[in-house]
């Protein structure tokens, strides 16, 4: 399943670089294909190191950026007293950093460092289906390779995730296809000279190998706003490939074991 998703997805972006004009093309609407390798990896029971490395391009073939995401997580395992939860409601807090280097073809490159705090948390369950959400805030600095000096800006994204059986199992979801929906929404308190998301749809398929292995592979749009003169704003219709490895040990005892297995399947 993987090496067919990623055999798909590299002919996918194989032909549209080999098809790319030696001039710039109007990018107002595009196509852009993402490939990114996922990593968790626990310390102890309440702490994880996350991230992932990716690669990102377009058609028209404006750009190839690239990306490296490191994340500490906290996992919360108790509620305040006053709140007398049998589960905390806040899940984990994150802290991570991030490096995105856009190697671009008709503009000077550009590089971006990114500071980033959030915290996820569950929605009661409807009929099975996990609802997570994830606030994020990120400060961004930015520089350009034209001589230009760094620019600074600052957002917030709001992210609600749940993943669908794709059929019935009677117990715990071990291995499978399922279909996994997220949508992002950003707010940016301090606009970023370009790449200023405002909102992303991404509807999946996904596939859980075992419990260390899984991947996604998304068909999501995007829009998105710049403040430079020539780009106003862009609607971006993304494939995705997401792979998985983790290594993770499950907790136990576990309670509402299927219910917890399909929590399990969010990032």
């Amino acid at each position: 399943m993987i090496r067919f998703l990623l055999t798909l997805f590299l002919f996918l972006i194989f032909s549209v670089v080999s098809a790319q004009e030696e001039e710039p093309e109007d990018a107002t609407v595009n196509r852009q294909f993402w490939l990114d390798f996922n990593t968790r990896h626990s310390l102890d029971s309440l702490h994880e190191l996350s991230g992932f490395v990716g690669y990102r391009s377009i058609s028209p073939h404006l750009f190839n950026k690239y990306l490296v995401v490191p994340t500490y997580n906290i996992i919360h395992t108790k509620s305040p007293k006053f709140m007398n939860l049998e589960k905390p409601f806040i899940s984990s807090f994150h802290l991570g950093a991030g490096l995105y280097y856009t190697d671009n073809k008709f503009e000077p490159d550009n590089f971006e460092f990114r500071l980033m705090q959030g915290l996820k948390f569950f929605l009661p369950s409807i009929d099975m289906i996990p609802l997570k959400n994830y606030i994020r805030l990120e400060e961004r600095f930015q520089k350009a390779f034209d001589g230009s000096s760094w620019t600074t800006s600052f957002r917030f994204r709001y992210k609600i995730s749940t993943v669908i059986e794709w059929k019935k199992h009677l117990f715990s979801f071990n291995e499978g296809l399922y279909i996994p929906i997220n949508v992002e929404f950003f707010f940016n308190l301090k606009k970023a000279d370009r790449f200023n998301d405002v909102i992303r749809i991404s509807p999946g398929l996904g596939y859980k190998f075992n419990d260390d292995w899984k991947a996604e592979f998304y068909v999501s749009y995007h829009h998105s706003q710049n403040t430079t003169e020539d780009d106003d704003s862009t609607n971006d219709f993304v494939f995705r490939l997401r792979i998985y490895k983790k290594s993770i040990k499950k907790k136990h005892p576990v309670f509402n074991t299927k219910e917890e297995d399909l929590k399990e399947l969010i990032e």
